[in-house]
Formats: structure tokens, C-alpha cells, sequence
């Protein structure tokens, strides 16, 4: 039996970056309240069909073009589709802590000794493009939160600052003395690598 809702709101918390709204099969005439610093994206039997921003819609023709009014009278105002909401969270978190699970060994450019490097820090995420980021990694999950989506990442991110720690310290020539007094040209380098890696 389909469910009807008033108000379809996001009750997530700020370290969320998409959760599925409980309520599914809603009524045509039901609420949806998308707050600014938020995205919403309607699915229907399986299909994401229409992406929301911020503002309040009524659930019916004009903001969902394959559900009709005529339809819906038939089955006492419900919907006969499987629909679902999703919540997406679009502001910046930050200070998500970070490190190298393992050192690197490298060959010191300067002095020629092996030297063991490690890294870590903080990081800060945004969805960018809504609709890819759930379609990609949340399939038919209820939510994603900041532990997930790292978890996702993790093993990438320490190849990806590895290797890239080796490459910057050879091509800025630093030798192992100077690293402290270069670490915000240190970590800008490896933010810009990584930031290609993860573009998509």
C-alpha cells in the first residue's frame, strides 16, 4: 500500500553527504522542502528523474512530468510508481582527518641517504555534481556520510599522495632539512595532483 507524506524534508545530520528519505510511494500532493545549501533528486521506479534545488515544490505534473493527475485519482491520489527522494548535502566539510597508512622509502636528492616519509592531515569534501555522486557510489544505499565516502577513497588517496610526495620533493629538489619550512608549497603540489585524480 503506498504511503502518503505531508512534508519531505532532510533529516540528516551535517556529516551526510546523501540521505534517502524514509518515506517512499508518496502521494502526488506531498511537500518537498529543499533547503540552500541542498540538492534533491527524485527518483521514479528506479529512474533518477529530476533534480531540485532549493525551495518548496508540491509533488505533482508540473514538477514531475511523468506522474499525471488523471492517474493518480484512480488510486485515490497515490501514486501507483515506486518513488524515492534523496537528499544530497552540497556544503563544504571540512577538517576530515588524514595519513598515510605506511611510509614511503626514498632516495634523498640532496644528501643521496634512504629516507622513510609519511604524511597526513586534513581535508575538506563538496559534492560537486549531485546526481553523479549518488548514481556512482550510493546505488540502492539509504545514506553516505563523511566515513563512507573516505572509506570509498582511502586506498586511492595514500597511493595517490605516495607517490606523488616522492615525485614533488625530486622535481622541487628538497632536501630533507627543508621540508618544514616548504610544507605549504609541499601540500599545495600534492592538493593539485590529487585533484585531477579526483575530478570525476
Amino acid at each position: 500500500m503506498a504511503k502518503i507524506a505531508d512534508i519531505i524534508k532532510y533529516e540528516g545530520d551535517n556529516t551526510t553527504f546523501i540521505w534517502k528519505h524514509p518515506c517512499e510511494d508518496f502521494n502526488s500532493l506531498t511537500q518537498l522542502i529543499v533547503h540552500e545549501s541542498q540538492e534533491a533528486v527524485f527518483f521514479m521506479n528506479g529512474h533518477a528523474l529530476d533534480l531540485f534545488g532549493a525551495g518548496r515544490y508540491t509533488l505533482e505534473t508540473q514538477n514531475i512530468p511523468l506522474i499525471g493527475k488523471a492517474l493518480n485519482r484512480t488510486t485515490d491520489d497515490k501514486t501507483p510508481f515506486h518513488c524515492e527522494v534523496y537528499f544530497i548535502n552540497k556544503t563544504e566539510q571540512m577538517s576530515i582527518k588524514w595519513g598515510t597508512d605506511s611510509k614511503v622509502q626514498y632516495m634523498e636528492p640532496t644528501y643521496g641517504f634512504p629516507i622513510s616519509i609519511g604524511a597526513n592531515g586534513e581535508m575538506s569534501l563538496r559534492a560537486d555534481d549531485s546526481r553523479k555522486l549518488l548514481l556512482k557510489l550510493v546505488g540502492t544505499e539509504s545514506y553516505l556520510d563523511q566515513q563512507k565516502l573516505v572509506g570509498f577513497f582511502r586506498a586511492f588517496l595514500m597511493t595517490g599522495v605516495k607517490t606523488y610526495m616522492a615525485q614533488v620533493i625530486k622535481a622541487k629538489k628538497i632536501n630533507i632539512f627543508e621540508i618544514d619550512e616548504n610544507l605549504t608549497l609541499f601540500s599545495d603540489e600534492i592538493k593539485n595532483l590529487l585533484v585531477g585524480d579526483f575530478a570525476e
